[in-house]
């Protein structure tokens, strides 16, 4: 079979000219939607290292407060834990927070890289006693290992 020159061009310009002299459209190319913009952040452990010493010289019914007149002495806490787990470490600080109404820090230490958890400043072993004691009794299973630290001065 043979074809006239006329057939074969019109044939190479179907192929290299789509939709040039037929009927059908040729199928529309779908670009993939861009991705939609994320608003969300990531999510982030909070960590609060500061102190509110105005509640802490406030709250008499914890033996914080010196007497009137005079500057209290902060000398004393009760540390309840040390984590190398940022996360956990939190956790635990804002359960004190909540518990007992009191300033509770989180200490970060480099050297051993401990998060540090300590409640309250008490102006003296006694009173740091006295409270280590009833955190004991409240929650013997939380607050068994807790200790007293002095502050240095």
């Amino acid at each position: 079979m043979k074809f006239s020159p006329l057939v074969m061009m019109a044939s190479a310009l179907a192929v290299f000219l789509p939709g040039c002299g037929s009927s059908e459209e040729p199928a529309a190319v779908e670009k993939p939607a861009p991705p939609a913009p994320r608003n969300e952040s990531p999510e982030r452990v909070q960590f609060h290292t500061h102190a509110d010493t105005v509640t802490a010289l406030n709250a008499g019914e914890h033996g914080t407060v010196g007497a009137p007149g005079r500057t209290a002495q902060i000398r004393f806490m009760v540390q309840i834990g040390a984590f190398r787990d940022p996360h956990h470490a939190s956790v635990v600080q804002g359960e004190a927070r909540k518990r007992y109404h009191m300033p509770v820090l989180n200490d970060f230490l480099a050297g051993p890289g401990l998060y540090q958890i300590r409640i309250g400043f008490f102006e003296s072993r006694e009173n740091a006693r006295a409270f280590r004691q009833q955190m004991r009794q409240d929650y013997p299973s939380e607050y068994s290992d807790s200790w007293i630290v002095q502050l240095k001065r």
